[in-house]
């Protein structure tokens, strides 16, 4: 076996957990508005590859790919929002500090609530976590192997994301903003 085969299939065996998570709000995504611009802050404590996650998911987006049994079509790419890596960096923090893993934090908020206490105005999301000691490339091809968390990644009705790690937490929020009048 070719050392990077190796090194796939060791960073995949670290992979112990994954959950997916998705919510929308009774919005419809037609409804007329203005949608205000992303945020394009980063988190600087976040060290991850924001280009190359970003890549790897508009890659998957832009070719379509099965999700399991399930032929997903291409749909269009997700930019990065600086509000969504915050809420996905807090929960990674939190699990972490913690010693958890889950969708729901210890002092009971959800994807949804931490998204709201990040201050963004969602009308759809979702998030995926995974633990292990991966980078980029291992994270998003586990995510992709998990058939509930490919299709959040392959989801058109998401038009944006941000990732977050802290140690071996990761965090992916998903986002479709909502629009103001």
């Amino acid at each position: 076996m070719s050392g990077k085969i190796m090194r796939v299939a060791t960073t995949l065996l670290a992979l112990i957990i994954y959950c997916g998570c998705t919510k929308t709000t009774d919005l419809s995504p037609g409804e007329p508005g203005k949608i205000s611009p992303a945020d394009t802050s980063t988190v600087p404590e976040n060290k991850v590859d924001r280009n190359a996650l970003l890549t790897l998911v508009n890659g998957m987006r832009s070719r379509g790919c099965n999700c399991g049994t399930d032929k997903m079509a291409p749909v269009g790419p997700v930019t990065w929002n600086g509000l969504l890596e915050r809420a996905a960096y807090d929960h990674s923090k939190d699990m972490a500090l913690n010693n958890y893993f889950s969708h729901t934090g210890l002092n009971g908020s959800t994807p949804g609530s931490r998204l709201d206490a990040a201050g963004y105005k969602w009308n759809y999301y979702g998030e995926n976590i995974a633990t292990g000691n991966l980078d980029e490339q291992a994270v998003i091809l586990g995510w992709l192997n998990s058939p509930s968390h490919c299709h959040s990644m392959m989801d058109a009705k998401f038009t944006e994301m941000g990732i977050g790690r802290y140690n071996n937490a990761w965090t992916m929020e998903l986002g479709r903003r909502s629009v103001t009048r």
